[in-house]
This record gives C-alpha cells, structure tokens and sequence, in this order.
C-alpha cells in the first residue's frame, strides 16, 4: 500500500489553518447584518442544492456544479462575511447528505474540511481582486449598476475558479507523486470550461438581484436550471464517447482472450509514460483511449493467424501487418476519436524505418504512437497475472528481462525519450511498491 507523502500531508494541515484563520477572522471582524437572514437562506437553500445536484462526467471523478454563480451573487448583495459563512454552510451540509455512506465518517470529515478550506481560500482571494479591481457590493452605499460589475465580476470568477484549480492540482500532484505541471494543465482545462458557464450565470445571477431583490433570488432558480442543463448536454456528449470506446473494447474481447487485460495494462502504461513526459494536456486527455483502441484493428483477423504457435508465414505476417491501418480506417469513421487516428495507425512504426504499415522514421511517427509501442511490447513480453493473460504461442518473460529488451530497443525499435520515461516509471513504481 502506497504510503502518503509527507509533503502531502504538511501541505493539507496547512490549507486547514489558512481556512480556519480566514473563516473564524471574517466572522469575529467582519460582522454579519442578522436583518437579512431570510435572503441569506435562501442563498444557503441554492447552494445546498447546487452541491447536490452535480453534473458528473463520464469514467471520471470530475463534477460541475452551479455553485460558484450564486456564491459570486451573495458577494456582490451581502459581502464577504456573509459568503463565507453561508457557503460554509452550505458546502458542510450537502457534503454530509450528498456523500454520507460513500466514505467512512472520518474520511468524510476530512474531505468536507479540505474542500471548504480549498474554497475559503478561492473566495477569499477572488474577493480581494474585485475589490482591487474596483468592483462594489451593495453593502458599500453606493449605486451599484450591472455595468460598474461586468468586468469585476469576471476577475471574480476567473480569480476563484484559477485559485481552487491550483489549490487542487498541487494537492493531487503532492499525493501522487506526479509533475505538477501536469495536474495544473488538467485542472485549468476544466476551469475554463467551467468558466464559460459560471461567468455568464454569475452576471445574471446578481442582475437578477440588484434588480429585484429577495425576489430575483427566488428567479436564479431558471438560469440555475439552464447552467446546469448545459452542463449536462456536455456530460452527455462525453458520455456518447466513452460508451464508443467501451463497445469497441468489448467487441475485441470476444475475439481473443488475452485482449481486455492487454487493452487496459497498455492504456494504463501508456498514460503513466505520457506524463512522465509531460505531454501537452490534449494527449494526456486521450491516450487511455488509444491504449485501449491500439489493437481494434485485429477485429475480423483469423484467431488462427493471432494465436498460431510457430513462425507465422509471408502471408500470416502480411494480414497481422495490416491490423494498424485498419485501426485507424474504423476510427477515423467516427469523428470524436479523429485525433487518435494517428496514433493507432503508428503504433507499430519504428524509429529505424522498419516498422509498419508506413515504414515512417525518427521525427515522422507521433510521440504518442511512439508511447503506445513501448507500452503494447512490453505488456506483449510480460503478460498478466493470469494465465488467460498471456499469449499462447510465447512464454512471457520477466519485468526485468522485459525491461531490459525495450532498454536494448531504444533508438531502433522505441523513440530514446520514451524509452528514458519508461524507465523512470518502472523505478518509480519498484519504489513505491517496495515501500
């Protein structure tokens, strides 16, 4: 079992305490205008709901929610006290009736508190730059106008979403080990996006209260329920792409034995090599699924071609040769997997100009078919822990033998930069297991 890191942990305790001072000082300085309790219940009631109702995205651990819109309208109507407070609130409460049961009381305690501490820290620096940046709130006396709001709110949400991305990306880099770089490439992806929905609803939603009050609160419900329907339009569209991926994994299953514990041990290598590289964020994004599509290619290929035991002849060889273009060829019928096209066509490519089907040299193959090669030949060399794992026509070797044959690869048969990563992720994973 992977021990956690110390860093992790120093770094956590820390954004404990820089949340509870932040909280505990906004409430015992700031003060809180008790007159306005039903408007800050409501507030609460549409955060509580908002944390409640996510939009989860497809094979991921990723939610959206409408959260961050009617936090930014409870800072611009009651300030900065009052949002954190409320907001706390709000997020202990949802987190204990959205996730009690999916954790143990104790992790679920310490979750809960992370995440608050995470998003008092976002709110507390994303406040500061609208105040520096000449945005006002209500509670400043003055005549506030949408317009006098437009581009202060927009730092808002640009401010806080940036901040918890970070905030995050450091946490998850820290617990696993990981390049940060990678984790904050990953988490401004999100945050853009999320951006594009926060930000306009962000500018409704306080439109809708400097124009109507308590009553305009009660009408953020209809842009509540807009952002989140097109949040969920999004989900479902990623959706419709990982269910392509997952029926073309099971149709090769049926074919082959070996191929679902193949398939994924390559999509997991793979992955663990792209960053180890630090691979721009859109390969990070879909080098799983090229590991797991690599081989759709030997759909409707002879078993007994697959599976011969001996040496294959000419014209074996000459089909097996081809299962790399016809990878690519049903792939590239399907638009949303377009960008790995390459890869899987390449996947069998040599830096030496030997491979296949295109005979492509050093500099021609694309790095990341150069890093499904290496992850497809030594799963090849080594099997799974089962026997059905293996291939029947050859006896597996061992990690280090394994190791050793794509270490002597290197420059011919593998790109050198793959291989140095490949490397560091087997030395990292002996480590850690050997802990």
């Amino acid at each position: 079992m992977r021990q956690v890191a110390k860093a992790f942990t120093q770094y956590k305790y820390t954004i404990y305490l820089l949340g509870f001072i932040i909280l505990t000082s906004a409430v015992a300085f700031g003060g809180i205008e008790l007159h306005a309790w039903p408007e800050l219940v409501v507030f609460f009631i549409l955060i509580f709901f908002a944390e409640i109702l996510p939009v989860v995205f497809p094979s991921s651990a990723t939610e959206y929610t409408m959260t961050m819109p009617a936090v930014l309208a409870l800072f611009i109507s009651h300030g900065f006290t009052e949002t954190l407070l409320v907001t706390s609130l709000g997020l202990i409460a949802s987190n204990m009736v959205f996730h009690r049961g999916k954790y143990p009381l104790r992790l679920l305690l310490d979750l809960t508190y992370y995440n608050l501490c995470n998003t008092i820290i976002s709110i507390t620096v994303a406040s500061i730059a609208y105040i520096f940046s000449g945005g006002m709130t209500l509670q400043t006396g003055s005549e506030v106008t949408l317009s006098a709001v437009v581009l202060p709110v927009l730092l808002w949400v640009f401010t806080c979403t940036t901040t918890n991305a970070l905030l995050l990306a450091t946490a998850l880099a820290l617990h696993l080990r990981e390049p940060w770089r990678i984790h904050v490439a990953q988490q401004l992806r999100w945050t853009a996006t999320n951006n594009l929905v926060t930000g306009p609803s962000g500018i409704l939603f306080a439109y809708l209260y400097l124009a109507y009050g308590i009553h305009g609160i009660l009408l953020m419900i209809i842009p509540f329920l807009m952002g989140r329907q097109a949040l969920n339009q999004y989900a479902k569209r990623l959706d419709t792409y990982r269910e392509t991926i997952t029926s073309l994994g099971i149709y090769m299953q049926h074919y082959h034995p070996y191929t679902k514990g193949h398939l994924e041990r390559v999509a997991d290598i793979s992955d663990k090599i792209a960053r180890q590289m630090g691979l721009p964020l859109r390969s990070l994004m879909l080098i799983r699924d090229a590991g797991l599509l690599h081989d759709v290619g030997k759909i409707g290929v002879d078993e007994q071609i697959l599976d011969k035991v001996g040496a294959l002849s000419e014209e074996d060889w000459a089909i097996i040769k081809q299962h790399p273009a016809r990878g690519a060829e049903i792939l590239s019928q399907m638009k949303h997997l377009e960008a790995i096209v390459p890869w899987v066509r390449g996947h069998h490519e040599r830096p030496d100009g030997k491979g296949y089907p295109d005979g492509l040299k050093d500099g021609e193959i694309p790095i990341e078919a150069a890093v499904i090669a290496v992850a497809d030949a030594f799963d090849a060399m080594t099997g799974g822990p089962d026997e059905k794992d293996r291939r029947v026509y050859r006896a597996p070797l061992t990690i280090d033998q394994a190791i050793d044959q794509v270490r002597y690869g290197a420059g011919t048969q593998f790109d050198p930069r793959v291989v140095k990563a490949f490397m560091q992720v087997m030395a990292r994973e002996e480590l850690e297991h050997g802990e």
